[in-house]
């Protein structure tokens, strides 16, 4: 087969599913290639425009085609637009033509002239042209620079020079702003350097202040550790002899007691699980069952379901203390 002989327009067009929009977008986008500075959010805008367009095609191959300045492809959508939109239908594409141009301030050069060609190719006369573009601007349409006038090339000879001596001013500033920075940054440099000799002789004095705080420290915790050592050697010995007269007390009241026949006293657990079934030590095994069975119904957890968990574990708590009281006394030999 042989290779297809459209251009890459020609086959957007025959894929577009509006061929019209296809063209306005290609001319939008021409107009965004002729502006003199382009803002970022030119290009958001162009898409947001392309968002409401027909054409069920990605608008980067005509930003391309724009950019090329692909007069060709511009030609042949200057005719699809010329066959569709004419006079009134024109002005809404015609206003977002003029809102693109205009974005960052006059059109450029280019871009007046382009916007003069929109309105010819569209049959909208000089006329309602002026009242759409002031009417997004708020501005007249001025008209632009005559190139063929020597009075033009006068003009931009003169801005040139302007120019160039602005540039020469801005140079020689920017050389004398840089001598100057580089000055202010050797007095910082050499500032810094004496701050850091000042900081390294602090720096070095503060750990020679510090080594000689560590080693009084040390020698005070040394002092401290063996006054520690021999204050609980004597403690250690105060006990020693404490235990023992305990001992010696235990084993005097023991043999007391198998000379009288007294039985022993209770324990401290016996005497806690006691108050705690609310009983005192003549209790018998019938009261410490009688008393764990009032208890246990008074306090089980499963009276206190609709009072929340909260109550519950209170109640779980004081349940679980009142059994292990119960289970000890059962177990001393004490109540039979």
């Amino acid at each position: 087969m042989p290779p297809s002989s459209f251009t890459p327009f020609e086959l957007l067009l025959l894929k577009s599913r509006n061929q019209t929009d296809t063209a306005a977008l290609l001319m939008l986008a021409w107009i965004l290639a002729n502006k003199a500075r382009a803002l970022p959010e030119d290009r958001g805008y162009l898409d947001t425009l392309a968002d409401d367009f027909r054409h069920g095609h990605a608008l980067a191959p005509l930003v391309e085609t724009a950019h090329a300045q692909d007069m060709a492809a511009i030609q042949l959508a200057a005719e699809v637009l010329q066959k569709d939109w004419q006079g009134e239908s024109a002005h809404p594409f015609l206003r977002q033509a003029i809102a693109l141009a205009t974005s960052g301030g006059p059109p450029s050069h280019r871009n007046h002239h382009v916007l003069r060609f929109l309105a010819d190719l569209l049959s909208v006369a000089p006329e309602p042209l002026s009242a759409l573009y002031k009417s997004v601007t708020g501005q007249p349409l001025q008209h632009p620079d005559d190139p063929s006038r020597a009075a033009y090339w006068a003009e931009r000879e003169h801005r040139h020079q302007q120019q160039t001596h602005a540039d020469d001013t801005a140079e020689a500033e920017t050389a004398a702003r840089r001598r100057r920075e580089a000055q202010a940054r050797r007095r910082e440099e050499d500032a810094a350097a004496r701050r850091r000799a000042e900081e390294e002789a602090r720096r070095r004095a503060a750990q020679e202040a510090a080594r000689r705080r560590d080693e009084q420290a040390r020698q005070r915790r040394e002092r401290e550790r063996a006054e520690r050592a021999r204050e609980q050697r004597e403690r250690a010995q105060q006990r020693r002899r404490e235990e023992e007269a305990e001992q010696r007390h235990r084993r005097q009241q023991e043999r007391e007691r198998q000379r009288t026949g007294t039985p022993p006293p209770p324990s401290f657990d016996t005497v806690h699980a006691l108050r705690v079934l609310g009983l005192d030590h003549h209790a018998s095994r019938r009261d410490i069952k009688r008393a764990y069975r009032r208890l246990a119904q008074l306090h089980h957890p499963d009276r206190f379901c609709a009072q929340g968990e909260s109550r519950m574990a209170l109640a779980s708590r004081q349940f679980q203390r009142i059994q292990k009281a119960y289970e000890h006394l059962m177990q001393d030999a004490r109540f039979v």
